[in-house]
């Protein structure tokens, strides 16, 4: 089964894949290939997490949302952008400097990521679901069903 059924698995049949498809490469200024991939990873956590089988038409601006959001927190902007791999980046910061007795303080911001203005960490194994999850619980818990074990 290729990814495009999948997709259509699982999501409602309202949704057009292709115009989302065409809305991300836009959006994202990727190739086509690199998002059907994101996109599935992003509807199986919302899946997951909401307990459905499908996603609904009017999760469409949240799924976009999070597609956009998981695409950067597994930096795959830096992945494509070959000019950004070329550059010697080391991501350490000057935290505090003291000028009496000279003392100055490094912070290494590699385990972090910034994205529209606010830093997360990236410490934790699936720090990209739970950063998804935290940021769009409220937009996410009107869908959700409650599952017995």
């Amino acid at each position: 089964m290729s990814e495009t059924e999948i997709l259509k698995n699982k999501l409602d049949n309202d949704f057009n894949i292709e115009n989302l498809i065409k809305r991300l490469e836009k959006d994202l200024n990727t190739e086509k290939e690199n998002l059907y991939e994101i996109i599935l990873d992003v509807v199986i956590i919302i899946l997951d997490y909401t307990n459905q089988e499908k996603i609904k038409f009017l999760q469409s601006t949240t799924l976009i949302n999070m597609v956009k959001d998981y695409y950067y927190l597994k930096r795959y902007d830096k992945l494509n952008n070959k000019e950004e791999n070329n550059k010697d980046n080391t991501n350490m910061k000057v935290k505090t400097i003291s000028v009496g007795d000279t003392s100055t303080t490094f912070v290494d911001t590699q385990s972090q990521i910034n994205i529209n203005g606010t830093t997360y960490n990236t410490g934790t194994i699936e720090f990209n679901k739970n950063i998804l999850i935290e940021k769009y619980a409220e937009e996410l818990n009107r869908y959700r069903k409650i599952r017995w074990k």
